[in-house]
């Protein structure tokens, strides 16, 4: 930054204070025809007596001769005597001067009597009336009212004066009264990186209900956190969605659920949505029957292994930004949080070069890589580069794809068969405000350090859904055959004792038989069973009974009646093999798929005629076991043995016998979001839950949140369409005005959907944004009303939001119903009254008391009350007045208009032709038609203001610019801003003199060295010192001159440059003389008074210090991003 141009220069002077604001000569005392005291008359006669003579007559012989050698000096000499004893002649002229002051007197008032003439007669001018002072009330009504009109000029007493007299406030219009009250105040922060932080209690010190301590009362009104994430105090907001389906009825075995959702195409989403880190962005969580049960990340089995991805990414790139990307879009490669130096996502971890770097190894490779190991012979990829790669192609659980005119986005869960069951939803049970009888999969969004994918999923608008779930395992079944209900867990016959063709097994289920079945498959665990039928039947007459001879005719009831499916082998082995104990029966999809799903099919506990559906049958077919022919068989064979044939006896007939029975299936649903089905799409919001209607035009995926900050107010007691109004107290000067005001969006609920307020239904507004103190009236329609899930219910909600700067907003102390704004009525009251506020809870009584009305609070003290205009003032204004016309053209006219209008304000500089608007980058010294005035605010005893760097509120710098705005010429940029305060910081190492406490004075010798530096501080000065100096010798000299500092050696002085709108250091250098950079700029103290360490001291124990003693070393600059002048021109 260049320094010698017009574009550094630094304008001189400090402005006006009301120090020197005011000029003696403007006074009519300034100026006395005839200003001598008593003292001075007595000298001057005494003067005058020297040259005066008065004739002596003596007698010379017969003649008289007169001498004038009289001298009346020795007369006007005399005092008057302490016994009271003095000559008459002495007295009468004593009493001749004090006669004298009387005309003396009249003299001397020409000047106010020319001025009065002049101001009075002639421009019929008059001092300022006393201004009423005014205070807010909060009336509550009586039990049996719900509704009042509060008359224009009620009385409400306010005890007496000092005259004796009572104070009467009134107000000055009707005021209809309810039983609206505030019920409950949240919050809801977003930070840059789209997390978001909830306060379920506002008006507390953390958002959760903690005590508040600062006297003040004063709470985030946005719920903006101390500290970010991960170490915020506040409550992270969980956001996501959720699916209410019949296919989540899950209750036993291992349970997969892929969701499939249906993404409308737009520019670029695509991109975004493969740079997401999808498996940790999630959290998925099912409705279980005594809790919420969480399900995992499930991979399948079709991917590619790690290694081979990697390659395939690295051998199909054509040109280095397929592997690099090119900022700011992003890609592919993601850092590996739990390897190497982690940085939180940025995007790509591998740049142009090491890209280019692996194109030319490849090409010396003969064009492919074959290891991942021969990556390392690459420059630039180092194991940490590998391992970003590795963890970037690693085997997914989720993955988005492009499905031709839309995308795909999928999500693969599990649980595992050690969890509970997957149920229907209870309110009552899990809490949460999903209205439906389904059971519930939620999707939260995951909080990581590497990630939060809300800015880029809230894009993301959802078509349809697709939800296959796979189970494995099912036990819990209902099993009978045609004589009984079998016991599940124990040994069963299937078929009966004495199973013969069409014998029938029935298998129940409500879960698997309600779905849409894709697969469906039983496993048996057979008990008893020989080694072959075969052998086992081979002394029986029918020699058919094989391996392969028992079949079973399957069938699926449907709407009462049986449907044939297909007639499968029993035992899946040949007639040559050995039998398995275990065995399975698996139906085809297109069997299946003649089945749709049921989704409110009853509950049942055995099969009857009158069952719908929900049993599978399996009928025993083409051959039976033999239970008929065994005993004829057997009688032959005992009659042949005892013939002595050598014929052996048959075996016992196999009785069908199933030590348990499982189930495998897998379902399908869809359902599409733009008609209505059996299942519900539910957005999760940060204090509540909303089911959403469908919409021909998709519905997106998440709540839409623009705003950064927003507070929810919940009203009880308010009926619709009924009006309130609320005053909201602010804290004077803890916003951030640096900040332009942000534009306060107001909005009511009504049916979860948040409907913008109509101009006409806010119908007052004395806060000017909620940057001041004063009353807010609404008129809400009908449709605000107190039926909704996604905030408490019974409440009628109503909110404000800001887009962005939310800290430009000051904190709150109080949001209160039924506020009503009294303004005092002088009766001949006592004028200095108004010359202090009145306290709060000095009004509680009505003048005419009203049994509508129950009680009356006063929560603050009355405002704006000013006493009649001194004649000093009087003066002083019409002067000012008659030289800038109220007109704002020159420096001077800014200067005096500005003191005259706001009496807070205690200094005024005015920079003409000068751009800064809060943000230090962009200030400029030569910036044609732009017109800065900076204002110091008389801030001392001001809890919210931070008394090192003083700054004006919001509101005060809001109402300066509105008040030059209507006198300033039309084609003047106008800004009004705060000074920027350049620390200066003190590095020094510091011996104590011996017996010194060195702990608790250092504690000391920083405190004295932030009052040498910024002694407004603790009193308001003569003024404050715009570009001012300061050599590091008068700081050095001031710390050695501490009684209890014996030497101090190394001294170092630090002038630190900060951004003004973020407190970003933008200049940080070693000074041995510290100079204002900027003509508003103020040099002060680093840190902030009751905090320790903002001063580098360190206290010697011996003499020994590796510097030399108390040398100031040459100026250098260090950790500075710019290292010249601050008034060079920036681009704005």
């Amino acid at each position: 930054m260049s320094q010698d141009n017009c574009h550094s220069l630094v304008a001189p002077g400090s402005g006006t204070n009301r120090g020197n604001r005011l000029l003696e000569s403007l006074l009519p005392s300034y100026v006395a025809v005839d200003a001598r005291k008593l003292d001075e008359l007595k000298a001057f006669a005494i003067g005058i007596a020297e040259q005066l003579r008065f004739a002596e007559s003596k007698k010379v012989g017969d003649k008289e001769i007169v001498e004038f050698n009289g001298d009346w000096k020795p007369f006007f000499e005399k005092k008057i005597s302490e016994d009271e004893r003095n000559s008459p002649h002495f007295a009468l002229f004593l009493a001749f001067l004090q006669a004298f002051s009387l005309a003396q007197k009249e003299l001397n008032s020409l000047s106010k009597k020319h001025l009065d003439f002049f101001y009075r007669d002639v421009l019929k001018l008059r001092e300022k009336p006393a201004e009423a002072d005014q205070a807010y009330l909060i009336l509550q009504l009586a039990k049996h009212v719900h509704e009042y009109l509060l008359p224009k000029n009620t009385g409400f007493k306010a005890g007496k004066d000092d005259l004796g007299k009572e104070v009467t406030f009134k107000n000055p219009t009707d005021q209809v009264l309810n039983k609206t009250e505030v019920a409950a105040i949240q919050a809801l922060y977003q930070d840059e990186n789209s997390r978001f932080y909830k306060s379920s209690t506002a008006n507390s010190s953390d958002g959760k209900g903690g005590e508040i301590a600062d006297a003040d009362g004063r709470w985030q009104p946005f719920g903006r956190p101390d500290a970010l994430f991960p170490d915020s105090e506040r409550e992270m907001a969980i956001l996501g969605f959720a699916i209410a389906s019949p296919a989540f009825h899950l209750q036993e075995g291992h349970r997969k659920i892929k969701l499939s959702l249906y993404i409308k195409k737009t520019e670029g989403l695509l991109d975004k949505l493969l740079s997401l880190h999808l498996d940790a962005s999630f959290r998925f969580w099912l409705s279980g029957e005594e809790e919420w049960i969480e399900a995992s990340p499930y991979l399948p089995e079709s991917e590619l292994d790690v290694e081979s991805a990697v390659l395939d990414f690295i051998n199909s790139a054509s040109k280095w930004s397929d592997i690099a990307g090119i900022e700011p879009q992003m890609g592919r490669v993601f850092d590996n949080p739990e390897f190497g130096k982690h940085r939180p996502f940025q995007g790509y971890d591998i740049g142009e070069t090491t890209a280019k770097n692996i194109l030319a190894r490849r090409a010396a490779l003969g064009g492919r890589f074959e290891e991942l190991k021969q990556l390392k012979a690459v420059r630039g990829m180092g194991e940490d580069k590998i391992e970003d790669l590795k963890y970037s192609f690693r085997t997914k659980a989720h993955w988005i794809q492009q499905e031709e005119e839309q995308l795909l986005l999928v999500l693969n869960i599990h649980l595992s068969p050690d969890e509970a069951a997957v149920v229907a939803y209870s309110e009552e049970v899990l809490l949460q405000k999903f209205k439906t009888k389904q059971p519930v999969l939620k999707v939260e969004l995951a909080d990581t350090i590497q990630s939060y994918p809300y800015r880029v999923l809230k894009e993301v608008e959802v078509t349809a859904i697709d939800i296959r779930t796979e189970v494995k395992g099912v036990e819990n079944l209902i099993l009978q055959n045609d004589q009984s209900i079998l016991p599940v867990g124990k040994n069963i016959f299937p078929f009966g004792f004495r199973p013969q063709i069409g014998s029938s097994f029935y298998i129940g289920s409500k879960e698997v038989f309600a779905k849409k079945l894709e697969s469906l498959e039983l496993h048996f665990e057979w008990f008893g069973l020989p080694s072959k039928f075969g052998d086992h039947y081979t002394d029986y007459t029918n020699k058919d009974r094989k391996n392969e001879s028992f079949l079973v005719q399957t069938a699926l009831l449907d709407d009462k009646a049986w449907v044939a499916g297909p007639q499968p082998k029993l035992f899946k082995q040949t007639n040559n093999q050995t039998l398995q104990t275990n065995q399975a029966l698996s139906f085809s999809s297109t069997f299946l798929n003649k089945f749709q799903a049921e989704p409110d099919m009853p509950s049942f506990t055995e099969w009857t005629p009158n069952i719908r559906r929900g049993f599978l049958r399996l009928s025993l077919a083409g051959i039976d076991f033999g239970h008929k022919e065994y005993p004829s068989d057997l009688a032959k064979a005992i009659i042949a043995l005892n013939k002595g044939t050598g014929t052996t006896l048959p075996n016992e007939p196999y009785s069908p016998e199933i030590k348990s029975v499982k189930l495998d299936y897998t379902a399908t649903d869809s359902f599409s979001l733009d008609q209505d089905s059996e299942s519900d799409f539910f957005h999760i919001d940060a204090f509540g839950e909303a089911k959403l209607d469908s919409n021909p035009k998709g519905l997106k995926l998440l709540p839409d949140y623009e705003a950064e900050g927003i507070l929810f107010i919940g009203l009880k007691n308010h009926l619709p369409a009924q009006s309130f109004q609320l005053l909201i107290h602010v804290l004077d000067g803890s916003g951030n005005p640096e900040k332009p005001v942000p534009t306060v969006n107001w909005s009511y609920l009504s049916d979860n959907t948040w409907i913008p307020f109509a101009k006409l239904d806010i119908t007052v507004d004395e806060t000017k944004g909620l940057i001041q103190t004063g009353i807010i009236g609404f008129t809400p329609p009908k449709a605000a009303n107190a039926s909704h899930t996604i905030h408490s219910d019974g409440l009628t909600w109503i909110r404000a939001s800001v887009e962005n700067k939310s800290d430009a907003i000051p904190l709150f102390t109080h949001i209160l119903a039924q506020a009503i704004r009294v303004t005092f009525e002088d009766q001949e009251n006592d004028p200095d009254r108004l010359a202090e506020a009145l306290p709060s809870d000095s009004i509680s009584k009505l003048v005419s008391g009203q049994s509508q009305i129950s009680k009356i609070s006063q929560p603050f003290g009355s405002f704006g009350g000013k006493v009649p205009e001194q004649p000093e003032n009087f003066y002083q204004r019409i002067s000012e007045r008659l030289r800038h016309k109220q007109r704002a053209i020159t420096r001077w006219d800014y200067e005096h208009l500005v003191l005259e209008q706001f009496p807070e304000i205690y200094q005024v500089k005015v920079l003409n032709h000068t751009f800064y608007d809060g943000n230090l980058e962009k200030y400029r010294a030569l910036a044609p038609r732009h017109v800065t005035l900076v204002i110091i605010a008389n801030v001392l005893n001001q809890n919210a203001i931070d008394p090192l760097r003083p700054k004006a509120s919001v509101a005060l710098i809001a109402s300066v610019r509105e008040f030059l705005e209507k006198i300033n010429p039309p084609g003047v940029f106008l800004h009004v801003a705060n000074p920027i305060y350049e620390e200066l910081q003190v590095k020094t190492k510091i011996k104590f003199r011996p017996g010194i406490d060195a702990s608790f004075f250092t504690k000391k010798l920083e405190d004295e060295i932030k009052t040498f530096l910024s002694p407004w501080a603790y009193q308001l000065p003569e003024g404050f010192d715009f570009a001012g100096e300061i050599h590091s010798s008068q700081i050095l000299h001031f710390i050695e001159k501490r009684s209890y500092v014996d030497f101090l050696t190394c001294f170092e002085l630090y002038q630190i440059i900060k951004n003004p709108i973020d407190g970003s250091i933008i200049s940080k250098k070693r000074v041995e003389e510290a100079k204002g950079s900027t003509g508003i700029s103020i040099l002060g103290s680093a840190g902030v008074i009751g905090k320790y360490g903002d001063h580098l001291l360190e206290i010697l124990e011996g003499e020994d210090c590796e510097c030399p003693d108390n040398e100031i070393k040459a100026a250098v600059t260090i950790a500075s991003s710019e290292d010249s002048d601050m008034d060079e021109a920036y681009e704005t």
